[in-house]
């Protein structure tokens, strides 16, 4: 079977103008930098050092298999919505969303 891509940086910066294309690659490196960071803290990465050290984020791309189960559910409970503003500045702001899903699929009723 073959792996599910869920993002890939080429994505975003493809669909920008010429002028927008570094924007839009440094933004998405925020995004996944503070994305990954969370996931790996939360152990639900299958390989716990994926984004430490990323040479090219251009050519970064997210797959189902670099995550646990429990972290793909998280994922497509949340991927699609995130807010757009999602780890500008490496800010956690908008990690409430991930931290309410993965509270609820781990059963825990306190944050909801």
């Amino acid at each position: 079977m073959k792996d599910l891509m869920i993002d890939a940086c080429r994505w975003h910066v493809d669909a920008e103008a010429k002028p927008n294309k570094q924007r839009a690659l440094d933004h998405f490196r925020e995004i996944y930098t503070v994305l990954l960071d969370f996931l790996r803290v939360e152990g639900l990465l299958a390989e716990p050092t994926l984004g430490q050290e990323v040479p090219d984020w251009l050519e970064f791309e997210f797959y189902r298999t670099h995550l646990t189960d429990e972290g793909y559910e998280l994922v497509r409970l949340c991927h699609g919505t995130w807010n757009p503003a999602f780890g500008q500045g490496h800010t956690q702001r908008h990690l409430t969303q991930w931290r309410r899903k993965l509270a609820q699929l781990r059963g825990d009723k306190r944050t909801n």
